[in-house]
């Protein structure tokens, strides 16, 4: 029996099971990240330089994975580059003027991916695409780099978001899962709230990067997803100050539905060469999709139904 493949917008006349397994990679992620801070207590700076090193090591790994497997040097050389420029946005001394030297290199790495991953891009006319994804993906490790320069956000339990989460909490309730979530925040948040501030900008780094990546794109919008809910609702979905984290979870819906990262992403490179497994779970791919898209970037015609 043989089958057709089309892959217009993620091939969207499947169902949405195609999501399932990444939301469920996405809730396992979180519940580590819930324990391994707020769970144990662990101090803010502690949780962001330990997540600091796992991504730099991370994107070290992926980088050589993509040169060695993917023979895919540029996208390679572009990983690489984007684990300087968070080193540069977190540890460079701020009189060499960390926010300049962090996004420019941030961007080259940018290019060199989009570069390299052009020839896995089934679908080069999607470009916007690309474009939304990787400046939400800057927007939110800009945001995080932002709390640890200027935003005296893991100032202990008296810092910036000691101070958001206490204000949420103790608003006046604006419509129907307000009192919901401000009990979560006095029960849960606001008693180790320095924790907290640390997996919340860690949240913010991990998921932008992975969408500025295109890598995991799936995981990483349910995570953004997840984050840009929790800020509506620290604000009040009602609220005029929400609009701009409205505008972030449109945006990585859209970036998830639209399997944004296989658009020049390294999605697009490292689908033809993960096991099955790892692109359902991790990519929210199964294999007839996999071949689709070879053949589409191959110029070949899927085979089809008879």
């Amino acid at each position: 029996m043989s089958f057709s493949v089309t892959w217009g917008v993620h091939n969207m006349t499947g169902s949405f099971a195609r999501f399932v397994p990444p939301l469920g990679v996405a809730v396992v992620l979180l519940v580590l990240a819930i324990g391994f801070g707020p769970l144990l207590h662990l101090p803010s700076m502690v949780i962001l330089n330990t997540m600091l090193a796992l991504i730099i090591l991370g994107c070290l790994a992926v980088a050589a994975y993509l040169f060695v497997v993917c023979n895919r040097k540029f996208a390679a050389a572009g990983t690489v580059v984007m684990a300087l420029a968070l080193w540069s946005a977190f540890y460079l001394s701020s009189q060499a003027a960390p926010w300049a030297v962090w996004t420019v290199l941030f961007f080259v790495a940018v290019a060199l991916i989009a570069y390299d991953t052009a020839q896995d891009t089934a679908r080069k006319s999607w470009w916007p695409l690309a474009l939304v994804r990787v400046f939400f993906g800057w927007a939110w490790i800009d945001n995080a780099q932002d709390h640890f320069r200027v935003g005296n956000w893991f100032v202990g339990d008296g810092g910036g978001f000691a101070q958001t989460a206490s204000g949420a909490a103790g608003r006046p309730a604006t419509y129907f899962l307000d009192p919901l979530y401000q009990g979560f925040l006095r029960g849960a948040v606001t008693p180790n709230a320095d924790a907290w501030a640390g997996v919340t900008a860690c949240g913010e780094l991990a998921f932008g990067l992975m969408l500025a990546l295109g890598f995991l794109t799936p995981v990483a919008a349910w995570l953004s997803l997840w984050q840009s809910s929790n800020y509506i609702l620290m604000k009040g979905f009602l609220s005029h100050g929400a609009y701009t984290d409205k505008v972030f979870f449109i945006a990585d819906l859209a970036v998830m539905l639209t399997g944004a990262g296989l658009v020049y992403g390294l999605d697009a490179s490292l689908q033809h060469h993960v096991p099955a497994w790892f692109a359902k779970w991790f990519m929210g791919l199964v294999d007839v999709e996999r071949v689709g898209a070879e053949a589409s970037r191959l110029g070949r015609i899927s085979p089809q139904p008879t």
